[in-house]
């Protein structure tokens, strides 16, 4: 008869199994492109009736065909994008992800596709308050992130009267704003200017001058120069012919 004890052990292990066989795995092939994708991030990387969309899907799939692969999307939560990619369960990063030293220390990344900054939304009756974003850094506010995202760290670093409010998706921002819940809203350009669309009907609007400037880029894992290379030419070859600047305008046309 097997004892409580072991029977909640039994039942962890299971669990534990089962996690794991819910987890997306794709075998490395030469054939396909394993690409790390946490698609919440509109308008850079989403789901949309089930297919992946967005600046770096487009990229995604052109970068697949141009090294005569085909393009696997995995998903992955933002935290595990990094650790997948070093343990092998992916071969490129592209999640709109921002390049810093941090994440140079964990993996190597291509030359940049897009330069963007932090933005900040807020209550539309609330901008004068915020025309100049540094504000934040002087005030006791209320202001949502998303969590372990590049946003996340700035708040914490440079915004210390501020109470940090952790958010899991970018997409509870307009609600948290229209509800009191935060008082500003810290993401990359990208997702701000996808929110303060629809935004307006809630009330709610973007700050238009950006906080410093960071690139986007994708992370290949160490030792894979390969497709560290095979990357870095197709970014260079569309830079040329013009092919990234009409897919970026594509998708983010209201960028400043």
């Amino acid at each position: 008869m097997m004892v409580p004890f072991f029977r909640s052990l039994a039942l962890v292990t299971a669990l534990l199994l089962a996690s794991c066989a819910n987890q997306q795995q794709v075998p490395a092939s030469p054939d396909i492109l394993r690409v790390g994708v946490t698609p919440n991030s509109p308008p850079i990387i989403f789901k949309s009736g089930g297919q992946y969309q967005g600046l770096d899907a487009d990229l995604a799939r052109s970068l697949a065909a141009e090294m005569g692969r085909t393009p696997q999307f995995i998903e992955r939560k933002w935290d595990r994008l990094l650790p997948s990619l070093q343990a092998g369960e992916i071969d490129i990063v592209m999640s709109n992800m921002t390049i810093t030293p941090e994440r140079r220390s964990y993996a190597q990344f291509t030359s940049p596709y897009l330069e963007v900054g932090q933005m900040i939304l807020v209550r539309a009756g609330e901008i004068l308050f915020y025309q100049d974003p540094r504000v934040l850094a002087f005030v006791d506010k209320r202001i949502g992130v998303e969590e372990g995202t590049v946003s996340d760290t700035f708040v914490q670093r440079y915004c210390p009267k501020a109470t940090r409010v952790g958010l899991k998706d970018p997409s509870q921002a307009i609600d948290a704003l229209a509800s009191g819940k935060i008082d500003a809203f810290v993401h990359d350009a990208p997702v701000i200017w996808q929110l303060s669309g629809p935004a307006a009907v809630k009330g709610v609007a973007m700050v238009p001058t950006p906080i410093g400037a960071e690139s986007l880029g994708w992370a290949v894992r160490r030792g894979d120069t390969a497709t560290l290379n095979k990357a870095n030419a197709a970014l260079k070859k569309w830079k040329q012919n013009g092919q990234l600047a009409k897919m970026v305008n594509r998708w983010v046309p209201t960028r400043r």
